[in-house]
């Protein structure tokens, strides 16, 4: 069985929120996207965005609740998306985590302002994270 929910964690800093900037070298494709990864046999959903945001991250978070709950769009393999607002916590330092997937790989963590949508760049618009964007920003206001 495959893992079916994905769970992602949004950070605010200011009017920013953090993002990895991946690549896929299977694909060959740069893309973005909120951290976060599958929900593994045996872990409750918040266990799974804490470890997640440490591995991806290196930060330690507090899980403040749920952004969004929803159901895949059949794109991949997740049949379920969990959006987490997570809260950094004080003294631990942001830097790329050890990616545990082999074919992938994160390059950067970027902090995007959720304001200026000029500063989007085609990576943000695509028909992937671009909605999660817009709900995030609507979030922020």
């Amino acid at each position: 069985m495959g893992r079916i929910v994905r769970c992602q964690g949004v950070i605010f800093k200011g009017n920013r929120i953090l993002v990895l900037r991946q690549y896929n070298y299977e694909r060959k494709e740069e893309y973005w996207m909120l951290p976060g990864g599958g929900l593994e046999k045996g872990e409750t959903e918040k266990e799974c965005i804490i470890r997640e945001m440490k591995e991806e991250t290196n930060l330690d978070v507090e899980v403040n609740g749920i952004l969004f709950d929803e159901p895949g769009n059949g794109k991949d393999v997740y049949q379920r998306y969990i959006t987490f607002l997570c809260v950094q916590i004080p003294g631990s330092v942001e830097s790329i985590g050890r990616e545990t997937v082999s074919y992938r790989k994160i390059l950067e963590l970027v902090w995007i302002s959720l304001s200026d949508e000029e500063q989007w760049n085609d990576f943000i618009l695509t028909e992937k994270f671009y909605p999660s964007m817009k709900r995030i920003k609507a979030l922020n206001k």
